[in-house]
């Protein structure tokens, strides 16, 4: 991330229309000069970004479905679409140019981003926990189909906030900033970068081999001793072997492992124990804890949830000024209109078909849909966040008021709306970057629903490939979001009923925690308050997992302490190799075992 700064403005004046075509440009009061414009529109600039997305998009889904958290992978994927090109093209004599390795982060974005635009980290697997069968050829049309919508609802509202608004998207400002350093700099600077990746991937994919393949390792080191009777191995409390949870502490920071790691405390250190003493839970086993503990995790995340949209009140009323903006036309072309249309009818069809949703339910969906897009975007420009759970959970709580039904349609609404807002948000950081370095839109449009496509053929593989090896909702993918997705369906579809004993007033006061830390966070305690959101994940999760992403972020820690110039550049890189690798290696191991070539 990086604060707001001024746009980058080259030097050389471009005029990107055409890739490889001579245009004028003015250079003097005189006479015009003909310029010949930057290669932009490459297929090796898209073939990369493909390429780099899928990578992308598996390492989303293997860590969605454990943390339930993804990477949007803007700046990810400049760094390795200029490690994997740059080199080659220079010594070829055809320079990768930085429009080029633009094309290429916005494809790798939005193939990244289709493991949440399909729902594959929450309302899908909360789907599928409820026994809801939903054949993969029909997810990948689905995802499709609500990738597109996202896609065309941030080239709608590109012009409104980018060139009329000039929104920060600092995410995106980073990116372009990046790209232009990398450009500029000595070929030397940069090859740290790729040393320290194959490194970390390496030594992953080694670990997780021994680990899942030999066997040699355990999942998990348990813990010595108890906690109140209760052994700390049945409490999930340990150290787990997994280079991703470490890669993923050191990328999120110490501040949301600590958080992480109180929210284990209170619901694995303390209420468990309390839980199996007092008999409101039998066993002390994973699953049977979860059931009660879901409530007061979900709790702490609505309840940040909650006061997260009402401090974007404004975004509401700016969201409904954008549509209103969008009648003066000319952001689209016909053809992308008419693909926008399709994506529509194919959502009705496939929810009303599949998913069992009612049309009402459908067409309300399809409705509230621009507007909360609108407001993922506003929310990814001015502060960096785009609340797309929540955006998905405010459609749900709508549905429930308006269209009451089952639970299952309950979810499907909110997939439609979260995973159109997840592209949405990426779309608009991976836009800004192009917007910054003078970057075709029409390119950037046809480059991203060429990613929507690839990345439905990668993620739902890799999604069914991996629940099938490991089983959803096990300690393994625990699919932390599904859970939130389905409890905001139960409580507006049901109300309170069918709850475990006392599960409501503990998630009615972990909602109150939620709120009240939401809004001291947003004074000057800011830096003392610990996140709601990972102190709820804590409650899901193993707390296991909590240990080993808390000890990730404090080795992260003390490293930019000791070596704060060289930690900058390497820790990333460190951690995306580490994180790539051990999600490669699950997936194949799923493949594998479908294959019945391993046990």
């Amino acid at each position: 991330m990086s604060s707001p700064l001024e746009p980058i403005v080259s030097s050389t004046p471009v005029v990107p229309e055409v890739a490889g075509e001579t245009r004028l440009a003015v250079v003097s009061d005189e006479a015009p000069s003909p310029v010949r414009e930057p290669r932009e529109g490459t297929a090796r600039a898209l073939g990369m970004g493909l390429v780099v997305g899928a990578l992308l998009a598996v390492t989303n889904v293997s860590m969605g479905l454990k943390l339930g958290w993804w990477e949007s992978g803007s700046v990810t994927a400049a760094v390795l679409g200029f490690g994997g090109l740059a080199a080659v093209s220079r010594r070829r004599g055809s320079p990768y140019t930085p429009l080029e390795n633009n094309l290429t982060q916005v494809t790798a974005v939005s193939v990244g981003a289709m493991p949440a635009a399909a729902g594959l980290l929450g309302p899908l697997p909360a789907l599928m926990l409820l026994g809801l069968d939903v054949p993969g050829v029909g997810v990948a049309v689905w995802s499709v189909a609500l990738g597109v919508l996202g896609v065309l609802a941030a080239h709608l509202l590109r012009r409104r906030l980018m060139e009329e608004e000039a929104l920060a998207f600092p995410t995106g400002i980073t990116t372009a900033e990046l790209i232009t350093a990398m450009h500029a700099s000595a070929p030397e600077e940069n090859r740290g970068r790729g040393v320290w990746l194959a490194v970390a991937a390496g030594v992953s994919a080694a670990i997780t081999a021994v680990r899942d393949v030999l066997q040699k390792l355990p999942g998990m080191v348990a813990a010595p001793g108890s906690v109140g009777g209760v052994s700390t191995a049945s409490l999930t409390w340990g150290l787990a072997w997994s280079p991703m949870l470490l890669a993923v502490g050191m990328m999120a920071g110490l501040h949301l492992g600590l958080s992480m790691l109180a929210g284990a405390l209170v619901g694995w250190g303390v209420l468990a124990p309390w839980l199996l003493n007092t008999g409101a839970v039998k066993d002390a086993t994973y699953d049977s804890l979860l059931g009660w503990l879901t409530w007061p995790g979900v709790g702490l995340l609505v309840g940040s949830a909650v006061v997260s949209l009402a401090a974007q009140a404004r975004d509401f009323w700016g969201a409904a000024k954008d549509l209103g903006s969008l009648k003066r036309g000319g952001t689209l072309p016909r053809w992308a209109w008419l693909c926008g249309g399709a994506a529509a009818v194919v959502t009705l069809a496939l929810g009303v078909g599949m998913f069992g949703m009612s049309v009402p339910q459908v067409l309300l969906a399809l409705v509230v849909l621009l507007p909360l897009c609108a407001v993922c975007a506003r929310g990814a420009g001015q502060v960096d966040v785009s609340p797309v759970t929540q955006v998905g959970q405010l459609s749900q709580v709508a549905a429930g008021v308006l269209l009451p039904g089952a639970v299952a349609p309950n979810i499907a609404v909110g997939g439609v709306v979260s995973g159109a807002a997840a592209q949405t948000g990426v779309s608009m950081w991976a836009l800004k970057a192009g917007h910054l370095l003078g970057a075709s839109p029409r390119r950037m449009l046809g480059a991203q629903l060429v990613g929507v496509l690839a990345g439905s053929l990668v993620s739902v593989p890799a999604y069914l490939l991996l629940t099938r090896a490991y089983g959803l909702g096990s300690e393994a993918l625990p699919a932390p979001f599904s859970h939130q997705f389905r409890a905001v369906a139960e409580l507006a579809v049901k109300g309170l009923a069918g709850l475990p004993p006392n599960a409501a007033l503990a998630g009615g006061v972990a909602a109150g925690v939620g709120a009240l830390l939401t809004l001291l966070a947003r004074g000057r305690a800011a830096r003392w308050m610990p996140s709601p959101v990972a102190m709820g994940i804590g409650f899901i999760l193993p707390a296991y997992f909590a240990v080993t992403l808390c000890l990730g972020g404090a080795m992260a820690a003390v490293a930019r302490w000791r070596w704060p110039h060289a930690t900058g550049r390497n820790v990333p890189a460190l951690a995306a190799g580490a994180i790539a690798a051990e999600s490669l290696v699950g997936v194949l191991i799923g493949a594998l075992k479908l294959l019945g070539l391993m046990a």
